[in-house]
């Protein structure tokens, strides 16, 4: 039998599915290998103010703006295909908040896992190319609690709460959640994107966290609207 050998054109191109590139460097977490988000990449100081990516045109002191990514999966995916292509476009923020790919728990927990490290892994190679990065902290069921090893302790992290506090159900998972992650990581203080209500939070504070709360998009449209109601009435007295 004839010795056969694989022949790769000069030059030729391998596509980094994986996009392995993002965490070239990393220091892993035991276990899972999640990149570790390294404390001089995290930004020391909070933001004036938040947005989320979808309504990025409408930041008009972007040097005092964190970006995030608390929208639709949908309206960042082309950043999770090519992370370098927003690289340049991100350093005019003041920082950028960690991705924010879902978990759901309903997910398998290999899929959940896998959303969590697509968000450790650009939020990595966001940091290690010179944006000041705000960890964003998902977690989703049990099995995937040991991510918290990948983020440093004593540090600024953000946690977005629109959408996961509707239902009673839900309030009790997510603080037992907060309860958790301020119990691991004993951060120097929460950017909060969306309502930080004191039973959320109530752990937190009583650890002596520092609380950002910033008003989610929905939250300002929705004051916005009531200020518009407001003086139409006036008007029409």
């Amino acid at each position: 039998m004839s010795n056969f050998k694989k022949k790769h054109p000069a030059g030729a191109y391998v596509r980094d599915v994986h996009l392995a590139y993002l965490i070239k460097g990393a220091r892993r977490t035991k276990g899972e290998g999640y990149p570790i988000i390294e404390g001089w990449m995290i930004a020391k100081h909070p933001p004036e103010d938040i947005f989320q990516w979808d309504k990025r045109n409408e930041v008009t002191d972007p040097a005092n703006t964190a970006m995030s990514f608390y929208c639709n999966d949908v309206g960042f995916t082309p950043i999770l295909n090519n992370p370098q292509k927003y690289v340049e476009k991100l350093k005019k923020y003041q920082c950028v908040i960690g991705l924010d790919a879902s978990p759901y728990d309903n997910m398998p927990p290999v899929v959940q896992k896998s959303q969590i490290f697509c968000n450790l892994a650009v939020t990595y190679y966001f940091g290690t190319q010179g944006i000041k990065v705000v960890p964003n902290v998902r977690l989703g069921s049990e099995e995937t609690l040991d991510s918290l090893d990948a983020y440093p302790k004593h540090h600024l992290i953000a946690i977005g709460t629109n959408g996961f506090t509707w239902s009673l159900a839900n309030r009790v998972i997510f603080k037992n959640q907060v309860d958790l992650v301020v119990k691991e990581l004993a951060p120097s203080g929460i950017l909060v994107y969306g309502p930080a209500s004191d039973y959320i939070f109530e752990y937190a504070k009583q650890q002596g966290v520092q609380i950002y709360q910033y008003d989610s998009f929905t939250m300002k449209r929705n004051m916005q609207r009531k200020v518009l109601s407001k003086e139409r009435d006036k008007g029409e007295r």
